[in-house]
């Protein structure tokens, strides 16, 4: 089986107007990243026919749908009703991890129980500076607790520290997440786009409790990371993702698809046991509640 462990989802109204809909939410973070006034826009959109469709033409059996971090509560919960609605029309095809500002406190935490309740898989994705609290704040700490209730993951967005200068990228310490793994150790963290190379060239060794999702990398990395970050932390602990829509090939490739960033990872040439870790099974494993 293969599941794509990161992709986005939004309705039309969203794509139709970005900047202004952002705007209607004070969600300025997000529209500055998907459609910058400065330059060019690599966000590409896909409603949910499109999605399934491209799934389907990939070979993809389901796909993860993150929320994002989103700057305040309302519009977490927004997104959290649109990838229920998503949810329900594909129930066979895709999962659903809860968008949720920490910030929010006790609301965040009530509304993210009564998702995890309604069949979320799990929590992300996080980004903290962003979003307005530290990994350290009580407010995290009693999220990363309904999470190791519920036994969900959380998704955190990582950059790496080479692209902090680049427009719309926040850095985020990678030795920040070593340290919140060794703190919490019952919790699983999945770190979006190879935990910002930390997958391969820490200077620590990594916790057993942190995963590396692969979303973004065509962007960021050479193919041959894949390679390089199963040799490191383990194809064990490697999760195929995309971070569909996202055109993740710009220069060649216009539409946004699964097929050429999956082609890749089939060209490492894994072991067949590792390819199937990678490719869902490792995802599967962390969401075993289910």
């Amino acid at each position: 089986m293969i599941i794509d462990a990161h992709i986005h989802a939004y309705p039309a109204d969203v794509f139709a107007s970005p900047r202004r809909w952002a705007a209607q939410r004070d969600e300025s973070w997000w529209a500055d990243t998907v459609d910058p006034v400065d330059r060019c826009s690599i966000q590409g959109w896909a409603d949910v026919d499109t999605l399934i469709r491209d799934m389907d033409a990939a070979g993809i059996d389901r796909a993860v749908m993150l929320g994002w971090y989103w700057q305040h509560q309302s519009t977490c919960e927004e997104n959290n009703r649109w990838m229920a609605q998503c949810r329900r029309a594909h129930p066979d095809r895709l999962y659903a991890f809860a968008a949720v500002n920490p910030a929010a406190g006790q609301m965040a935490i009530d509304q993210t129980r009564r998702w995890l309740n309604e069949g979320f898989s799990g929590i992300g994705e996080l980004l903290d500076r962003v979003q307005g609290y530290r990994y350290a704040d009580d407010d995290f700490a009693a999220l990363a607790a309904l999470a190791v209730d519920y036994r969900a993951p959380l998704n955190l967005h990582v950059t790496d520290p080479k692209l902090h200068d680049r427009p719309g990228m926040q850095p985020t310490p990678l030795s920040e997440f070593i340290d919140l793994a060794a703190a919490l150790p019952r919790n699983q963290f999945i770190l979006a786009h190879l935990g910002g190379g930390l997958a391969f060239h820490s200077e620590t060794p990594v916790p057993a409790n942190l995963y590396f999702d692969t979303a973004a990398v065509p962007l960021i990395y050479e193919p041959s990371c894949y390679r390089d970050a199963a040799r490191y932390v383990g194809a064990e602990r490697i999760l195929f993702g995309t971070d569909y829509p996202l055109r993740t090939y710009p220069r060649s490739k216009a539409p946004p698809d699964f097929d050429r960033q999956l082609g890749e990872l089939k060209a490492a040439n894994f072991p067949a046991a590792d390819f199937d870790a990678i490719a869902g099974g490792n995802l599967l494993s962390l969401i075993a509640r289910e």
